[in-house]
């Protein structure tokens, strides 16, 4: 019922990063990374890639809490098994 709603979620989405791309594209910046720096990237690359990063390290920072909640779980089944 409300797949519609995430699929028109995803197509505009997707329409605004392409025209985000496409308004953006001759655009080139310098990134400084600290003892690297990056000369003539353009811009919708490092604002897709920043949001990449950020969304694999969103992951990351979940998982560790995912994976303590699933060992406490199979904890609490094994104490609940052994009881019966």
């Amino acid at each position: 019922m409300k797949n519609w709603v995430r699929v028109l979620n995803l197509i505009v989405a997707a329409a605004l990063a392409t025209a985000f791309a496409i308004a953006n594209g001759g655009e080139r910046v310098r990134v400084e990374l600290g003892l690297v720096t990056l000369r003539s990237i353009s811009l919708p690359v490092v604002v897709f890639g920043a949001v990449l990063l950020g969304m694999v390290a969103v992951l990351l920072a979940g998982l560790r809490g995912d994976l303590r909640n699933r060992r406490q779980m199979e904890k609490a089944r094994k104490l609940f098994e052994r009881e019966d």
